[in-house]
């Protein structure tokens, strides 16, 4: 017996449920990864906020609808409409409706996530008219998710004939209704990456540390393309062969992919911290190669300025050929806020020294 119910061995051959099985997976396992890790560093250093929590639930929603759409598999999804059994309409209509509300309702979670942490991120600043911007758009997001999602569960009249298509009634015409839920994802992802570009763009920062900031949100521009590639495979299901799969792949790795954008601000500055401190290794950071710190004193052939802490500051120096200076806007902070600090690099010369 092979993994699609009811069909001969040369109909499941044709099937495309091993490339479906493995995307899904495959994406589903590094999400969860990403979003575990973000978690893991939040709760760690700060403790777990609001945005926090959407990503969770944003992430369960995923793996539920990947679930789904992989038991869709066993009866006929990844096969035309004409190879798929008739034994199977029923299983295979009840899985597909109990996934709607997850994808539908569930990708608005991983926006209004990241929408929160935009609020977070500038908590403390003058910036209250992008606050409320911020707010509108959150409360825009989720009522038209939520919008679409009704309508996805109350589509047919009666409603159960949703998953008992033999039942008479009727149903919303899936091209327009479709089309209406394309339009709500699209106008929501634009909302979400472009928001916080023009905050980003004013910061005083290295422009390649700006490119860098505005780059990793607009990288939630790839969801769009995945909205607008699932718009397009609604043709192929209403006048082709009605095969769903490339419909069912996109939605996974739209959520997928939201899933791990929204996470990615968190890890940046981790990975870039990361690789600083092992440049600095290789590279012998700190006059002398010494690290050590805590007050003024001589190190190799140059003088190190002690670090001073407080809740909010850090400065710190070590001796170098010249006095330079940098600015971090990623720092940890308690609140996760953004924290500017100064890094100054201290030189005594030689001739000064009695």
């Amino acid at each position: 017996m092979g993994w699609v119910d009811n069909v001969t061995p040369e109909v499941e051959a044709t099937s495309q449920y091993p490339m479906i099985i493995t995307v899904v997976v495959t994406l589903s396992v590094l999400a969860t990864a990403i979003v575990c890790t973000r978690l893991w560093i939040r709760k760690k250093k700060y403790g777990m906020a609001a945005d926090d929590w959407m990503a969770i639930v944003s992430l369960v929603c995923c793996l539920l609808y990947s679930i789904c759409c992989i038991v869709q598999t066993k009866y006929g999804l990844g096969l035309p409409l004409k190879d798929r059994p008739k034994a199977n309409l029923i299983p295979y209509t009840r899985w597909n409706y109990g996934a709607r509300p997850f994808y539908q309702l569930g990708i608005s979670f991983f926006k209004i996530a990241l929408l929160i942490s935009y609020l977070r991120l500038f908590k403390g600043t003058n910036q209250v008219v992008y606050r409320r911007i911020v707010w509108i758009t959150i409360v825009g997001v989720f009522l038209g998710h939520l919008g679409c999602t009704l309508c996805l569960v109350l589509a047919c009249n009666p409603v159960y004939k949703s998953w008992e298509p033999l039942t008479p009634g009727t149903c919303l015409a899936p091209g327009p209704s479709f089309a209406g839920y394309a339009i709500v994802t699209i106008i929501s992802d634009v909302a979400v990456a472009v928001i916080p570009i023009p905050v980003l763009i004013s910061l005083k920062v290295s422009l390649g540390k700006k490119i860098g900031l505005i780059g990793i949100f607009l990288l939630g521009l790839f969801t769009t393309l995945c909205s607008v590639f699932r718009y397009l495979q609604i043709d192929r299901i209403q006048n082709g062969d009605g095969n769903s799969t490339m419909l069912i792949l996109w939605g996974v790795i739209e959520f997928n992919v939201g899933n791990m954008v929204s996470s990615l601000p968190f890890l940046a500055p981790v990975f870039l911290r990361k690789a600083k401190e092992y440049r600095s290794k290789v590279t012998g950071y700190g006059y002398g190669g010494s690290s050590s710190g805590g007050k003024l004193g001589k190190s190799g052939d140059g003088y190190k300025l002690g670090s001073v802490s407080s809740q909010n500051k850090s400065a710190f120096a070590s001796g170098q050929g010249h006095s330079t200076s940098e600015e971090n806007i990623l720092k940890d902070s308690p609140d996760g806020s953004i924290l500017k600090s100064v890094t100054y690099s201290v030189h005594v010369d030689n001739s000064t020294r009695k």
